[in-house]
């Protein structure tokens, strides 16, 4: 099975390429006119990228899979497989597509702003613990007012506080913390705050100003195909994929998810028939996917407008 599915390689990239030309025709195109991207052109995009997705599993997930690995392929081949199927039924999904890829980057950015501000009050904590640890061991060892035994004992004391402050720095979830190691952590501090998050900012206010856009030029109707949250379960059901979708996420979360349940079995890996299950899964959802990429090029040539 995996033979068979890594052969799909040439005629993955030979799609790719295909849609790569039509978007490209087609954003050509809009330039010269003022209409904004249509849902067919968003499910292009779509497509293409969930051709990259394949191209990429079976380059790096799937050379030798796992037990984790492999379930988790097979989940996100079922999400893809329903997104490929209502944009195949509906071209209006284009604009869930983009609506929802703007949504998702928007949420990103937003949690990495939240961290940062969170990273600037835990790097000048740190730094103001740091200079009140050295001046307190430095009075232990000078108590009587020695200017030169100071002196003599501050490199010292610099470095030992230095290494646990690091040391307890690590224990926090920081991503600037290795770097704050050699900027020291109140300028490190500094740098988050007049670097990374104005940077943050501009990028959400970019994406915003999209969502707007999107309002205005999304078609009456279109919006209103998920009216609520993405769910998953209710998509599937959607393109008649229900009880598929039940059985993998119930089947994935013994292994995926640290529920009693998975932390307590003797089970820890899959099983030989259960490896080939699944493999087996996601060989006839590539294949699908890349019949239905196929079917989508030859049904209409004019895709975009």
């Amino acid at each position: 099975m995996l033979g068979e599915m890594r052969a799909q390689r040439g005629r993955i990239e030979g799609l790719i390429q295909q849609f790569q030309q039509r978007i490209d025709q087609a954003e050509a195109a809009r330039r010269s006119g003022s209409n904004p991207p249509s849902g067919a052109h968003w499910r292009l995009v779509a497509f293409k990228d969930s051709l990259d997705r394949l191209r990429l599993f079976l380059e790096q997930n799937l050379k030798e899979p796992e037990s984790f690995g492999l379930l988790s392929v097979t989940r996100y081949i079922l999400e893809l497989t329903v997104w490929l199927k209502l944009l195949k039924m509906d071209e209006r999904y284009g604009f869930i597509y983009y609506r929802e890829l703007l949504e998702k980057q928007r949420d990103f950015y937003e949690q990495f702003k939240k961290n940062a501000q969170r990273e600037i009050s835990f790097l000048r904590d740190t730094s103001d613990r740091e200079r009140s640890l050295i001046e307190a061991r430095l009075s232990d060892k000078t108590r009587g007012g020695d200017e030169r035994a100071r002196e003599e004992e501050l490199p010292r004391i610099i470095k030992e506080v230095a290494e646990l402050t690091d040391r307890e720095a690590a224990r926090n979830f920081s991503l600037y913390a290795e770097q704050a190691r050699t900027n020291g952590y109140d300028f490190q501090a500094y740098l988050v705050e007049t670097k990374v998050l104005p940077e943050y900012s501009r990028v959400i206010a970019a994406i915003k100003q999209k969502l707007d856009d999107f309002q205005l030029d999304t078609p009456p109707g279109a919006a209103e195909l998920v009216t609520k949250q993405w769910n998953w379960k209710d998509m599937a059901k959607r393109v008649g994929m229900g009880d598929e979708y039940d059985f993998i996420y119930r089947y994935a979360s013994r292994l995926l998810h640290a529920t009693p349940a998975s932390l307590t079995t003797d089970q820890r890996n899959l099983q030989t028939n259960e490896i080939r299950m699944f493999l087996g899964y996601v060989r006839v959802r590539l294949l699908d996917a890349l019949d239905m990429a196929k079917q989508l090029l030859i049904a209409d040539s004019t895709l975009v407008n």
